[in-house]
């Protein structure tokens, strides 16, 4: 089976980072027969800046990867993103019919495309009138919904108005999950994203995989004379609360508590963050970590935090697997399905985003009470065994991808 995958935003082969959904998909697919292109961007979402990657090139493990050429953007929220993936689309949409007119690639019997973006799910269906393809829509996020939450005023405002500023966008996702062959999800929540816009196809929920575990020693270690080490990993940008967590790790540091915060990542809001922190050496910026720099960041803190807005309308984040892979017990103000998991597992504590007493409070029954790291950690990595382990994630995708 010709397999063609688009997805512009996981990170891509070569560029030192660990394989996220879509590169530990291609594989599994290339290794179950089938032969598979990954479409992506030659603009480096996480990075705002162009790949030095050549724009066609093939992988030892047995796909290729395809780069479409991409209008940059500097902010994941504004018109200059939307125009950007509007144009992504269209050139997709050239280079892919150039492409098997030249000879090149063969015709496809199946499209996944990730949602976002919300372009390529047309260009996809105008595919598939022309050769005859499957099309299966992978949702990674629940946009146009949280869009949302940039409208000012209260919940209800935004509720009523948020369908009639983005109502293109909104008709857009109709018609992408009433007219898809097929629905894959991040998680069950985006799975009942996809029916609200009425769509009943098969549909599969497919959690992120992990490679391996990487649980660390150092935090079942239960000397309260040990400082305590936070750790977040990921994006700065709006749909994260990181004010909050500095706030309340400079207060602690300043009563006297031994608690340090990394963060590994960049984003729009990194340069207001670094000012908040500055002056507080308990709080320091790593920026962009390769694959093993990240790691060793994992395995040597004690706790990790999910910081994200419930209005993030985020199922599962990357973060959650890579905090789980490494054993590590999670504060979250994430709500929804992150919650329930951690709750399920009594992997972590929940507190109230935007909250720093909350978070405050959270944090001293950690420092006083380290024996609680010892059993969530325990309990995290078994949300990590239980639900994440790539050797049995991504062979039930492909199975459910080959019955189509």
């Amino acid at each position: 089976m010709n397999v063609w995958i688009n997805n512009p935003f996981d990170n891509l082969p070569g560029e030192g980072r660990r394989p996220q959904r879509y590169c530990l998909l291609c594989r599994a697919l290339a290794k179950a027969g089938h032969r598979v292109v990954w479409w992506s961007s030659d603009f480096s979402h996480p990075l705002k800046r162009h790949r030095t990657l050549e724009p066609v090139y093939d992988l030892p493990e047995g796909f290729q990867v395809r780069l479409i050429p991409t209008m940059p953007y500097y902010d994941n929220i504004g018109l200059r993103r939307a125009w950007s993936h509007r144009r992504y689309a269209a050139a997709w949409k050239r280079l892919a019919e150039a492409a098997v007119a030249a000879g090149e690639l063969p015709k496809p019997d199946l499209i996944l495309t990730s949602w976002p973006p919300i372009d390529t799910a047309a260009v996809a269906r105008q595919l598939r009138t022309k050769w005859g393809c499957k099309v299966v829509v992978d949702v990674m996020d629940a946009w146009p919904r949280s869009f949302h939450r940039v409208i000012p005023g209260p919940k209800w405002l935004k509720e009523l108005l948020g369908p009639l500023v983005f109502a293109r966008a909104h008709a857009s996702a109709r018609c992408a999950f009433r007219q898809a062959d097929a629905v894959v999800a991040l998680g069950f929540s985006h799975l009942a994203f996809a029916d609200s816009y009425g769509g009943k196809a098969p549909r599969h929920v497919s959690y992120p995989g992990i490679l391996r575990m990487n649980n660390g020693a150092n935090r079942y270690s239960l000397d309260e004379s040990e400082p305590l080490r936070l750790v977040y990993i990921g994006n700065m940008g709006r749909s994260y609360d990181l004010s909050t967590v500095i706030c309340a790790i400079r207060r602690l540091v300043d009563e006297g508590e031994r608690v340090y915060f990394d963060l590994a990542g960049s984003g729009p809001h990194e340069d207001r963050l670094r000012r908040e922190a500055k002056g507080c050496s308990h709080i320091r910026f790593h920026g962009y970590l390769g694959t093993e720099d990240t790691q060793q960041l994992l395995a040597d803190a004690d706790m990790a935090i999910i910081p994200m807005f419930p209005d993030s309308c985020v199922s599962i984040p990357y973060k959650l697997v890579d905090y789980a892979a490494a054993g590590l017990p999670i504060l979250c103000c994430l709500t929804g399905e992150t919650q329930r998991m951690i709750e399920r597992y009594r992997a972590g504590t929940m507190y109230r985003a935007g909250d720093v007493e909350d978070l405050m409070a959270t944090l001293r029954a950690y420092l006083h009470q380290r024996s609680r790291i010892t059993q969530e950690s325990l309990a995290s990595a078994r949300i990590a065994r239980e639900n994440f382990m790539m050797d049995d994630i991504y062979p039930e995708f492909v199975h459910f991808l080959t019955n189509l």
